[in-house]
């Protein structure tokens, strides 16, 4: 019969190598990368499926967001008078094909390029400035 002592001594000595902050890198790196791809492979997916929805009625990503947010409202404001009027012109095409229950022709959808943005910059730099605001009204 064996003494308990090494088999604890062997068993505590795994669990330690565990917790060493080294060798847990080491396992969570493979889990981080397989998540990360995983993750990309699902995004992709999810895109293609956002694309082919807005450009079935010729709109763009930024057509869709929600005008409530406040950095959203300021980039509609700076954007030039033609992109407003662009704008303005897929969300009532995409009105009256949705109110008329028929497709986008094809030839209009071989155009479309849903994933273009075109108030993102806009975007950014009105949330820039809020917040640069709110850290000089704070003091």
């Amino acid at each position: 019969r064996a003494p308990l002592l090494p088999v604890v001594a062997s068993l505590l000595a795994t669990r330690s190598s565990h917790t060493d902050p080294a060798r847990r890198l080491q396992i969570q790196e493979p889990r981080m990368a397989l998540a990360q791809r995983l993750w990309k492979a699902m995004s992709r997916h999810y895109q293609k499926n956002v694309a082919g929805s807005l450009s079935e009625f010729g709109l763009k990503y930024d057509d869709i967001r929600i005008e409530s947010d406040a950095d959203y409202a300021k980039a509609l404001d700076r954007l030039p008078h033609a992109e407003l009027q662009l704008r303005a012109r897929r969300m009532k095409r995409a009105f009256d094909v949705s109110f008329k229950r028929k497709a986008l022709p094809p030839d209009l959808r071989a155009l479309q390029k849903p994933l273009e943005g075109y108030a993102g910059p806009l975007i950014e730099e009105a949330k820039a400035r809020r917040v640069e605001r709110e850290l000089l009204n704070t003091f």
